[in-house]
């Protein structure tokens, strides 16, 4: 595990985040499912384009401002 999937578990609502496997854009809504320990994320709540998507903590990124 890298560190950032370990940073990917503690995002808060509006943070945006880009899909990994296809480069979707998307915005977090809330946290779907936490770990054991019900701090940290599993997946979440996803506002795409093209509708509400739930997507694991590996499955995406936060984009680093140009």
């Amino acid at each position: 595990m890298n560190a950032t999937t370990k940073t990917n578990r503690r995002l808060t609502p509006g943070t945006l985040v880009v899909s990994r496997e296809d480069g979707e854009p998307g915005q977090i809504v809330r946290v779907c499912t936490f770990r054991r320990n019900g701090v940290d994320a599993w997946s979440y709540l996803v506002d795409t384009a093209s509708g509400r998507e739930i997507w694991e903590v590996g499955e995406l990124f936060v984009p680093t401002p140009a």
